[in-house]
């Protein structure tokens, strides 16, 4: 069997299973949050740039189709094209042999294999024009100024490198790892012009970020620099050990192990890949590797942070591999096979814990915290919470206790998502905000574009006992001139109650702290490291 045809079967299998996992595991909170932003289709957020959003407006038809699968479809094939580009690459720096082990070291990591494979998050997009424009390089660094492919594939690279920031802006590390070559190793490439057209292409192309958030006050980089600032806060060594733990877990514990050989056969000179390549591929990745292990030394981390550089040196095991004689022709090592089978596990043990684990992992078994800091509930019971409150809300209307039009308020964005999509959407209702912008996120400007919520009128308040914050519902019950719990219902799995859902009719709204809308960003209170600390449900 061909390498190719092997490449096509990898390829094949993966989407069946992701397409399985999409199709039997709800939308996680940030998932149904980029699904929010989609509803919206705009040239910047405030957490993040708009491709993750266009993405899944384009995979649900202009949002027709409705259903966990298409919100995902994005993160599935875009997964697919980087199984193939990681084949080319390797193929490009070694053989097809060592770009078959990088498809499959890629498809076996725990981040490139499932995190931003099965589920839609910005890195999904952003991994296909991070490992082209990484391809593009290679190809750069091969040819001399003058050849007739160099100044195309400089300007690839700029349209890749772009829309890799329009994903996510830390993509603005494929033009640091450039420069930084071009300054080290090729310093008379900056007098060919298509250099400086490529960086003119990229910011033509992230330019909506800036002037959005010139408009806004630069509210999502004050956002973004509070979770990553080193000033004034100690070192935790403790946090950090759980921290790079995680990142290990990430990247999968045999791949971890594979980049650390592949970067100590680099370090040793053994690795027979052409110096200049192996020069992009660092310069490209230990930038961002760096700079998380370092700001995780003074504040929490997400795991898939440093994802695409830690992806991107999968390729150095790979050609490692592919150089050992043992492995001859068309013959797949068995640590790699090994890899496979434990993300299979990981894959299967996910999908079994969130929908059948008894009960609740949390140490909160009752009360109204109950399933507190248990992230397998972030994707469980939000239909059934949302079959329920259409049947009270029916009863509700017929009663005249509430009006039809009635919104559900929310006071933050973790909770906002799941409500817009398994509630308010199937009821035909909206959500309202109450807050300022860094609690509501985009949801903030949401506002701007809804039925205002009147003095005297009346509401629903959802929240399940997992996200019970009592600073929220203070806020919003204190927005009205009171409230009752109007139904309390238990969420079972697997015959026992994991978590419960509390929904209460808030009657007579103030009107006495009128919401804030998009344009009156200058007045947001200041922003405060310490509400940014639980990163689990960061970006």
């Amino acid at each position: 069997m061909t390498y190719r045809k092997q490449l096509f079967y990898l390829i094949t299998v993966s989407i069946v299973i992701k397409i399985f996992s999409a199709c039997t595991q709800e939308l996680s909170n940030v998932e149904a949050y980029y699904r929010a932003l989609a509803t919206q289709l705009q040239w910047n957020y405030f957490d993040h740039p708009p491709i993750v959003a266009w993405l899944i407006r384009l995979t649900t038809v202009n949002l027709l189709l409705h259903g966990e699968v298409f919100v995902r479809l994005g993160a599935i094939l875009s997964s697919s094209i980087c199984i193939w580009l990681m084949f080319k690459i390797g193929a490009a720096l070694y053989s097809a042999r060592a770009g078959w082990f990088a498809a499959l070291l890629y498809a076996a990591s725990i981040y490139s294999g499932m995190s931003v494979a099965a589920f839609i998050l910005p890195d999904s997009p952003q991994m296909v024009f991070w490992l082209a424009s990484i391809y593009m390089l290679i190809k750069i660094v091969r040819l001399a100024p003058g050849e007739s492919q160099y100044g195309r594939q400089w300007l690839l690279f700029g349209l890749f490198a772009g829309l890799s920031i329009m994903c996510k802006v830390h993509g603005v590390l494929l033009w640091l790892g450039a420069v930084m070559y071009l300054l080290f190793y090729n310093r008379i490439a900056f007098k060919n012009k298509y250099v400086f057209m490529a960086m003119g292409i990229t910011l033509i192309i992230i330019s909506p970020i800036i002037i959005w958030n010139i408009q806004h006050d630069f509210i999502s980089y004050r956002f973004h620099s509070s979770r990553v600032t080193m000033a004034g806060a100690p070192v935790d060594m403790v946090r950090f050990l759980k921290q790079f733990s995680a990142i290990v877990f990430s990247t999968g514990p045999i791949p971890f192990v594979l980049l650390c050989t592949g970067i100590y056969a680099v370090a040793r000179g053994k690795l027979l890949v052409g110096k200049n390549e192996l020069r992009i591929l660092l310069l490209c990745s230990l930038p961002l590797i760096i700079i998380v292990l370092l700001i995780s030394l003074f504040n929490e981390v997400l795991p898939h942070w440093p994802g695409p550089a830690l992806s991107t040196l999968l390729l150095l095991p790979a050609v490692q591999l592919a150089l050992k004689p043992e492995h001859g022709k068309r013959k797949t090592p068995w640590v790699l096979k090994l890899s496979v089978a434990y993300f299979m596990l990981i894959a299967l043990l996910g999908t079994l814990s969130i929908n059948y684990f008894p009960g609740t992992l949390s140490a909160e078994k009752q009360g109204m915290k109950m399933g507190a800091d248990d992230a397998t509930l972030d994707m469980y019971g939000w239909r059934q919470a949302g079959m329920k409150f259409d049947s009270l809300r029916r009863v509700d209307i017929e009663t005249k206790m509430m009006t039809a039009q009635a919104p559900i308020v929310i006071a933050d964005w973790i909770t906002a998502a799941h409500i817009d999509y398994y509630i308010c959407e199937p009821a035909g209702i909206a959500t309202w905000g109450l807050g300022d912008a860094y609690s509501l996120h985009q949801y903030f400007w949401m506002n701007d574009h809804k039925r205002p919520l009147l003095k005297g009128e009346n509401a629903y308040f959802i929240i399940p006992s997992n996200l019970f914050s009592y600073k929220n519902f203070n806020e919003v019950t204190g927005n009205f001139k009171d409230y009752n719990f109007a139904l309390i219902f238990p969420e079972y799995r697997a015959g026992m109650i994991c978590k419960e859902y509390y929904i209460i009719r808030l009657n007579g709204y103030k009107g006495n702290k009128p919401p804030l809308t998009g344009n009156k960003a200058a007045f947001l209170p200041g922003l405060k490291r310490a509400a940014f600390n639980n990163n689990r449900f960061g970006f």
